[in-house]
């Protein structure tokens, strides 16, 4: 058991630490609900949670996550994480959720602040001497999670939107680039697939080289959403000139009544854009998607995007659904945030 500064007075609240793979669930359970409050249509699974610490050599949820129980009962969780940052540095990561109805308690924002205390702690460790950010991420319109974290300091340093097509109907027929081969993807081209994704993406404002050295490889090809069997892949002879990442997010589904596809990744190598590959990789997911009785399809876009992106989706039938962003905050290794 632990001790979190600013805890609220509730009978038989007590706080620990993660005690084995089983807690995964219950965190999957309780940021489901807390998400659901929050407005945000979206979950970590059990499986998600462990793929993200067991393909991770440096990351222990032993020391990075804290579980509230009231008389033995999950309530309550706060989880940080590092993650290389655009230039090498570590950027610290953390969420708090709570269930809604212990909400007005301050046990989310005790959770919160202990989370950047933690961070401070493990920023010394790193041998920080000087300010350094924290970020969380937060659908970009009202909620308590958002509200608080502004209220803490936190201003939005990038946004994002969900994109979705809310039908599989009238898809455009648009062929190929002369040249260009679309094949199955057999496990021999995974290595090729995933280095192409990496030189495509260099020079976006998210894009960061160690998110693709071998422990993320691992992770990626662990991960539930792998399904190469989905993707649409453009080869140039052996050479990969654009891809279509698709995936069907079967817990999601299920969880919220709907049939959906999803692009995680569409991108095309240098010397094949503005050719119409993209636009052809797309529609040719989009058919992939209503030949397997989907109904709708998604994908997420930085509002940023300089490259045409949103207008190319838009053109393709899909409209804006939700806004997100990353909010970032400056804590002082000294324990004072700026």
């Amino acid at each position: 058991m632990i001790e979190i500064p600013g805890a609220p007075q509730i009978d038989g609240l007590k706080f620990r630490r993660y005690k084995g793979d089983s807690d995964y669930s219950l965190m999957s359970s309780i940021g489901s609900r807390s998400f659901e409050a929050d407005k945000v249509d979206y979950f970590e699974t059990a499986e998600d949670l462990a793929n993200d610490y067991e393909n991770s050599p440096n990351r222990d949820p032993c020391s990075e996550v804290v579980i509230a129980e009231v008389k033995g009962e999950p309530i309550a969780y706060g989880r940080i994480w590092t993650d290389p940052g655009i230039g090498g540095e570590s950027v610290y990561w953390h969420v708090a959720h709570a269930l809604p109805e212990w909400r007005g308690t301050n046990l989310r924002l005790a959770l919160l602040r202990f989370n950047e205390r933690q961070i401070i702690s493990m920023a010394k460790l790193d041998g920080k001497m000087s300010p350094f950010v924290c970020k969380v991420w937060a659908l970009d319109e009202p909620n308590e999670w958002r509200e608080m974290i502004v209220a803490e300091g936190y201003r939005a340093v990038m946004f994002f939107f969900e994109m979705v097509r809310p039908n599989l109907d009238d898809i455009p027929d648009i062929p190929f680039p002369p040249g260009l081969e679309l094949r199955s993807v057999k496990p021999e081209d995974h290595p090729k697939i995933w280095n192409a994704s990496k030189e495509a993406f260099r020079g976006k404002p998210w894009f960061v080289e160690e998110h693709y050295d071998r422990k993320y490889y691992d992770s990626w090809k662990n991960s539930p959403s792998f399904q190469p069997n989905l993707w649409r892949v453009a080869w140039d002879g052996d050479e990969v000139a654009g891809m279509a990442r698709n995936e069907v997010p079967i817990d999601q589904n299920r969880a919220f009544d709907r049939s959906r596809g999803h692009t995680q990744h569409l991108s095309v190598m240098p010397k094949w854009r503005r050719r119409g590959l993209g636009r052809a990789l797309l529609a040719e997911s989009l058919r992939m998607m209503r030949e397997k009785g989907l109904k709708e399809a998604s994908l997420d876009v930085e509002t940023q995007s300089t490259t045409g992106e949103l207008q190319l989706y838009e053109s393709m039938g899909y409209k804006i659904h939700r806004k997100f962003a990353h909010y970032a905050k400056e804590l002082d290794p000294r324990g004072r945030s700026r």
